[in-house]
């Protein structure tokens, strides 16, 4: 049975880009129409990144969607999941965040909305995930 994981969002992170954004379209107001389309596409786009990031375990694998963006982890590949606050750019719009370790040497940081239950599932699926 699949299970959607929401991310959660830390909204200091993303308050200064909507506001740059969002004075730059203020700013801009009739003096140019192009420019305040532009702004108003880059507005969306980065709000449609932030409502769109979901975490989805399968049976199989956990798939991690962020807007286009998707990357797919095989259960049976991860080793590790650590709590990190890491500020590296990641699918993870909040820096309270879990670093998966999968296969030998790759990993990958997300912001479940709830970390626990996120690594429950996992370790339901596979019970030799290292956590901590």
């Amino acid at each position: 049975m699949n299970r959607v994981f929401k991310a959660k969002i830390s909204w200091w992170i993303f308050a200064p880009i909507l506001v740059l954004v969002g004075s730059s379209i203020v700013l801009q107001g009739r003096a140019s129409l192009l420019g305040g389309f532009f702004s108003l596409l880059a507005l969306a786009f980065v709000l449609h990144m932030l409502f769109s990031t979901t975490y989805t375990v399968t049976p199989e694998q956990v798939v991690v969607q962020c807007s286009f963006l998707r990357w797919k982890i095989p259960t049976q590949s991860i080793t590790r999941i650590v709590e990190t606050h890491n500020p590296l750019s990641s699918p993870a719009p909040s820096l309270d965040r879990l670093r998966i370790s999968y296969n030998k040497y790759d990993e990958l940081m997300i912001s479940p909305r709830d970390k626990q239950e996120f690594i429950a599932a996992l370790r339901q699926l596979n019970p030799c995930i290292q956590v901590g």
